[in-house]
């Protein structure tokens, strides 16, 4: 299908929830990131599902601890 194709970028985003639920954030958060990473390469940044994505991952790095990441992405997409 290829890395940016929605069913990839819904895995890529499922697995990491999956992580997230366990606890498993230091897993997670790549996911998560190369998920939002394939939204906004394939649907631009402004897109709903970008947005959705960089809200996901500004959630699961707040989570982790890691709020200047968080600050940064939230920043980057306007999120």
């Amino acid at each position: 299908l290829g890395d940016r194709h929605p069913d990839t970028l819904t895995s890529l985003y499922s697995l990491g929830s999956l992580l997230q639920e366990q606890g498993r954030l230091g897993d997670a958060i790549p996911l998560f990131r190369e998920e939002l990473e394939g939204c906004a390469a394939r649907y631009g940044k402004g897109h709903d599902e970008t947005q959705s994505s960089a809200r996901n991952l500004v959630e699961v790095l707040t989570e982790a601890g890691r709020q200047r990441e968080a600050d940064e992405i939230a920043a980057t997409y306007g999120v």
